[in-house]
């Protein structure tokens, strides 16, 4: 019988920060649930932590495979592949479930409602920043950590995988594939999913080459209007190009994007055309920023 999750880990060198979320899931009342690591093949003692947990949890079914990846994200494109469940959900070595109960709720709203994708808020490490998701706006318009959401195994089969060349936002672009189109059925919970690692790479990075076409993702969509502030996502975007052309990194993406924002954005002025233009230019010809 297939369990009702997965819970993917991608692992590398984690033997800091690992024992705290493998307590928090050995914890979890809903036992039907299995654990996937995928470890980037650690030179620590990351997999003897890991052998300890599988010990200690033999009723617990757990894949572990250890080979080296091209990051976080190939990491868990190999765990979607290994993973059996119905119901996947991803967790960095430095995340932990909120308390005992996540799981049991969830999967008892799953079981009573019908759903693609579901899910809740998440809390900063340190216990002083809560994100809550209750508005479709703060997930179009301003991203959504993975750890707050569970997605029916199937959706990777109809959108693919994530991402390579996102490095930080590969998991918010595949969950804005879900969101953008209207023949999913998504559903929010008000309720605290976990604690989300705030030194992790993806909270100290920023992923321009996603960023920077963010605001085509949404007009592409017809998803604007459903967003707040559309116009400081266009200045968001174009920034973002202004950057990628500053360090001399993806031009090619960052000229797509750009010029779709000076001649396809109906509402955008001769004068924005025109200083948006130049401004990219500028720093296209300029040498490159140092990031």
């Amino acid at each position: 019988m297939k369990p009702f999750f997965s819970i993917i880990i991608p692992l590398f060198n984690a033997s800091s920060k690992l024992p705290q979320l493998l307590e928090s899931v050995s914890l979890q009342r809903c036992r039907n649930f299995e654990v996937v690591f995928m470890d980037g093949a650690s030179t620590d003692n990351t997999l003897d932590i890991v052998a300890d947990f599988v010990k200690n949890n033999k009723k617990q079914p757990v894949i572990v495979h250890s080979s080296p990846d091209h990051g976080i994200y190939d990491a868990m494109n190999r765990g979607v592949d290994w993973a059996s469940g119905e119901w996947l959900y991803f967790m960095g070595s430095d995340d932990s479930f909120c308390d005992a109960g996540v799981l049991e709720e969830v999967k008892d709203v799953l079981e009573r409602e019908k759903a693609d994708l579901i899910y809740g808020n998440v809390v900063g490490i340190s216990g002083t920043t809560r994100y809550v998701y209750n508005t479709e706006d703060k997930v179009l318009s301003k991203g959504i950590h993975h750890q707050s959401v569970f997605y029916r195994h199937s959706l990777f089969d109809d959108f693919g995988k994530y991402d390579l060349k996102f490095p930080v936002a590969a998991d918010y672009d595949f969950t804005l594939k879900v969101f953008l189109n209207d023949s999913y059925r998504i559903r929010y919970i008000n309720r605290d999913i976990a604690y989300y690692g705030e030194s992790g790479f993806s909270s100290v990075n920023f992923d321009y080459k996603f960023f920077c076409g963010h605001y085509r993702l949404l007009k592409c969509n017809k998803a604007l209007d459903r967003i707040a502030d559309p116009d400081k996502c266009l200045s968001d975007s174009v920034y973002c190009c202004y950057h990628l052309a500053g360090t001399k990194k993806n031009l090619a993406l960052a000229w797509r994007n750009l010029l779709f924002y000076v001649f396809f954005v109906k509402k955008a002025t001769l004068n924005f055309r025109i200083k948006v233009f130049y401004n990219m230019l500028k720093r296209t010809v300029r040498r490159p920023l140092l990031t």
